[in-house]
């Protein structure tokens, strides 16, 4: 009997005309072409344990971009040469144009542009992108090349009363020593004297009727400058404090008074300024039009979220309501019902409260309870939601203005107490002696 012709074997395959494998052969990007350039990059801040590479975390915004640039082999692994940061921003705090300056591979001259943005944006996390790039001289610095920065912080309009904090920034405008509008860096700053060009309060474009920025422009900032200074604006909208308390703050010297800062999470390092004639910003199409979908993919995700969150609120608020009424037709007609004292409505609608209804600081920022970067928020965020429910109750005002306050030790004080190690960096930081405005730290 024939065999059938589907069993039939497949013919045995000759190895002995294939060719091995080759060896893997490194990349030895001292072979290439390098050139300076700067990376423009921005990234929510809130995911991230800070902009600069820390010993006790592997979560920071350059540990991811170095990793990054490693493996598109446009450095070695060694590292990046002639690295420079313009803005080193806190964890929480994010960005849309921070820069970095450094030597890259580069294509030959007779060949295309390598497109940086693309191969970065490929394999960075989506939290984390390349909006920008330019070649750039030798000599180019991202932190000392900088003009200026421009930082901007968000907030809800709710309770607030945007005109006069718009009367107590225009104090801030100009030189001045922002002693009292920061957190003291004993080791490293010693000079708290700041230029800044220009402060605005206005509607954001996305959400005017809820939502404004205050924009900061400088030629540098101290440690939690920004977040200072609009704790104080708050108050100041709040009508807790009059907007001079910016300027009796501003010529008070070193006595800082004692006061919480600001979020971190709604500041944004907008921009980072330099001469026109040093930079030539460049982005492919194909790689802004990725970016472009993935901002408006955030943005409508986060504002179905918000509105969802903001029903759900109104919801169990109506809840409640049935459930006082309920409860007030079940008394005795000789019994009184006391209801709960109510704080600021929190809705997403056109209508905000009067000033006079701003109870809480909170009114401003928020708390995303859903985000692990909120969690050691949350229990001071329950201290100050219980102590405003028991001043609302008893009707007492415990308020005490800023400048009746305790005030925080001196510069010197603080130095006095540095450790022998701090003392003697201090030493080495105070005989060097940078040269004033050169300075730039955390906002």
């Amino acid at each position: 009997m024939d065999s059938d012709p589907s069993q039939k074997k497949p013919p045995k395959k000759d190895y002995s005309t294939f060719k091995p494998k080759k060896a893997w052969r490194e990349f030895d990007i001292n072979k290439y072409p390098k050139r300076h350039v700067v990376l423009r990059l921005a990234y929510h801040g809130h995911r991230f344990d800070g902009l600069a590479k820390q010993d006790h975390t592997t979560n920071t915004v350059e540990g991811f971009v170095v990793e990054a640039l490693k493996r598109v082999r446009l450095i070695g692994p060694d590292g990046p040469e002639k690295f420079s940061r313009c803005g080193r921003t806190d964890k929480g705090v994010s960005a849309l144009g921070n820069a970095f300056s450094l030597l890259v591979r580069a294509s030959t001259d007779d060949a295309k542009p390598l497109d940086y943005c693309d191969m970065l944006n490929h394999v960075l996390p989506a939290t984390i992108r390349i909006v920008a790039w330019s070649f750039v001289a030798d000599t180019f610095d991202a932190r000392f090349s900088c003009t200026s920065r421009v930082y901007r912080y968000y907030f809800m309009n709710r309770g607030l009363d945007l005109e006069k904090m718009r009367a107590g920034a225009t104090h801030l405008v100009g030189s001045h020593s922002f002693r009292n509008f920061c957190k003291l860096d004993v080791v490293n700053v010693d000079n708290f004297v700041r230029n800044i060009f220009n402060v605005r309060i206005v509607p954001s474009e996305e959400a005017p009727e809820l939502i404004s920025f205050c924009e900061i422009h400088g030629n540098a900032f101290l440690y939690h400058q920004i977040r200072c200074t609009m704790s104080v604006l708050f108050l100041v909208g709040r009508g807790l404090e009059s907007p001079d308390v910016v300027k009796e703050l501003l010529e008070r010297g070193d006595a800082k008074p004692i006061y919480p800062l600001a979020d971190d999470s709604p500041l944004v390092l907008w921009n980072c300024i330099f001469p026109a004639q040093e930079v030539s910003w460049q982005c492919s199409e194909e790689a802004r039009d990725l970016m472009l979908m993935e901002l408006q993919d955030i943005a409508t995700a986060l504002i179905i979220r918000g509105v969802a969150a903001a029903d759900m609120r109104r919801q169990v608020k109506e809840w409640g309501s049935e459930q006082q009424q309920s409860a007030a037709a079940a008394a005795p007609s000789d019994a009184v019902v006391v209801a709960g004292a109510t704080t600021t409505d929190v809705t997403l609608s056109s209508s905000s409260p009067s000033v006079s209804e701003s109870t809480c600081s909170w009114d401003a920022t928020g708390c995303d309870w859903t985000s692990d970067h909120f969690q050691p928020l949350m229990q001071k965020r329950e201290r100050d939601a219980h102590m405003q429910k028991k001043l609302e109750r008893t009707g007492a005002n415990a308020y005490i203005k800023l400048l009746d306050r305790e005030v925080e030790a001196t510069y010197g004080e603080r130095v006095d107490c540095l450790s022998v190690t701090k003392k003697a960096r201090h030493d080495v930081n105070q005989s060097k002696k940078r040269p004033r405005g050169t300075d730039e730290t955390s906002a």
